[in-house]
């Protein structure tokens, strides 16, 4: 109960940092019948001023997901040169199998941190590219349609000062 305690708590920790943020960017791309297994989403932006920024993935999904995780596959690229790509697991639920985020009714979004205080040129063109990587234990293969997923988003904010 004390872990479900905490993971409740740095959950609301990261709500609120991500409301009190400055968004500079902030997109969503919509499903409708859940995200395709080679359904790439893409982010291009360019025009952010010259500072660090977090980047944040923003999930909407409702009952139908049935994983306790999330696996992504991110890749950012600076005029169209690659600079990070990455694997990333995310919790969705918790152990009972209640769908973590935010929300109410059978929608939940979750923020979930990618980058923290990357350093953001004014004058590139940038590409974020998306997919879920998501496969059945023991299956080679992932999930062509990854059910229960209706948005995926992204956030880039600017830090508060801490000075303030």
């Amino acid at each position: 109960m004390k872990i479900f305690r905490l993971l409740i708590f740095f959950l609301g920790v990261i709500f609120f940092y991500s409301c009190s943020n400055n968004s500079i960017y902030s997109s969503y791309r919509d499903f409708e019948n859940g995200w395709g297994l080679n359904d790439t989403v893409f982010f291009k932006f360019s025009e952010i001023p010259d500072n660090k920024f977090d980047i944040q993935f923003l999930i909407r999904n409702d009952n139908y997901y049935e994983f306790s995780n999330l696996f992504l596959i991110a890749s950012l690229n600076e005029d169209g040169i690659l600079i990070a790509k990455d694997t990333l697991e995310y919790l969705m639920a918790d152990k009972q199998g209640n769908l973590l985020g935010t929300g109410y009714g059978n929608i939940r979004e979750s923020f979930l941190i990618w980058i923290n205080d990357f350093d953001f040129k004014n004058e590139s063109d940038y590409l974020i590219t998306l997919n879920h990587a998501m496969r059945k234990n023991q299956e080679e293969k992932g999930i062509k349609i990854l059910p229960g997923i209706i948005s995926v988003g992204i956030n880039i904010s600017e830090k508060e000062n801490e000075n303030e």
